[in-house]
């Protein structure tokens, strides 16, 4: 999708309300289980009991989210046409633009025009000129501030009062801008750090899953030969010693690799807390440059936190990934 739709996606749809929630993602993470010392040998109960444990909490961010999105769709279908009209009004907008624009099926060429004319009542630039302006350097945007400010000095000398308050909203709305795009850059810093920690483990699985591979390969062999209908004694004892071999050979296996994956996600947990403000941050800024829009657009503040939740439960139900069992 292009800036250009995803302007009039935002411009013409009403998402969500912020109702207070009944379980804050906090509350849901702290109900997860604790992330296991990993006993290669429990029995199925014990893993049982831990994904269970998960499932229902999973189950409860299921009702969050959906309660989020029920409140979104109850809030679109009342506040519609109300918000729509108050945003065509501001943006100078006629009927004719946005039945255009209804009826234009993604006319990219369409959108651009009249999304250059709201831009440019709204904050006297182009719509291009202020996409570019928050991916500018600090010394890039110094010189297009300078050149702004001289501008809007040539229309202060006509209408002074309005062209202070559009050069302090366009100024505001540069700066929201800016601080988005830094803290969507420091949530997906800490989010390649997650990644990182299960790639690493992922790359010493393929190590050691090929090591294990090579020396069950002839264990293997002789462990079928039980299973022949034709077989001496001391063949089936020659059985019986490499079952016990496998078995012993994968509890090693699970003995090293587990604690590698248990010790990412702790360290998975860690990021994830830490992702919190980020997120309702992040959300916050989004929320006022809608408002500075005037799009009637509200995101819940907890929505990505109960995502992240989703995730580490997931990540969290593979902590027994390697776990073999009873002999």
């Amino acid at each position: 999708m292009t800036k250009t739709s995803i302007f009039f996606v935002i411009l013409l749809s009403i998402v969500t309300g912020k109702t207070p929630a009944q379980v804050t993602p906090e509350a849901l993470l702290s109900q997860l289980p604790s992330v296991p010392t990993v006993n290669c040998a429990t029995d199925t109960a014990e893993i049982n009991r831990f994904m269970g444990q998960i499932y229902k909490v999973k189950e409860m961010l299921n009702q969050e989210v959906d309660r989020i999105h029920s409140d979104a769709q109850s809030n679109m279908d009342q506040s519609k046409d109300k918000i729509l009209s108050n945003v065509t009004r501001q943006l100078d907008l006629n009927k004719s633009d946005v039945q255009k624009l209804q009826q234009s099926g993604g006319n990219e060429e369409l959108e651009r025009k009249v999304a250059e004319k709201a831009v440019a009542k709204q904050h006297g630039v182009s719509l291009q000129e202020l996409e570019k302006v928050s991916e500018m350097s600090g010394a890039g945007q110094e010189k297009w501030a300078q050149q702004y400010a001289a501008q809007m000095m040539d229309e202060a000398k006509k209408n002074p009062e309005a062209t202070i308050k559009k050069e302090n909203k366009t100024k505001h709305l540069i700066e929201l801008e800016e601080e988005k795009k830094a803290l969507g850059e420091r949530i997906t810093e800490k989010m390649e750090r997650i990644a990182l920690l299960y790639r690493n483990v992922e790359q010493q699985d393929s190590i050691e899953t090929h090591e294990l591979e090579e020396k069950l390969r002839p264990l293997r062999e002789q462990e079928q030969m039980m299973y022949n209908e034709i077989c001496s004694d001391a063949e089936i004892a020659r059985s019986k010693a490499a079952k016990k071999q496998i078995y012993a050979l994968k509890i090693k296996y699970c003995e090293k690799m587990s604690p590698l994956q248990t010790d990412a996600i702790s360290q998975s947990l860690s990021i994830i807390k830490s992702l919190f403000p980020d997120y309702r941050k992040f959300t916050d800024v989004q929320n006022e440059i809608f408002k500075l829009q005037q799009t009637g657009i509200i995101i819940s503040a907890d929505l990505s936190c109960y995502d992240a939740v989703n995730k580490y439960a997931s990540a969290l139900s593979g902590a027994y990934k390697y776990w073999v069992g009873k002999f």
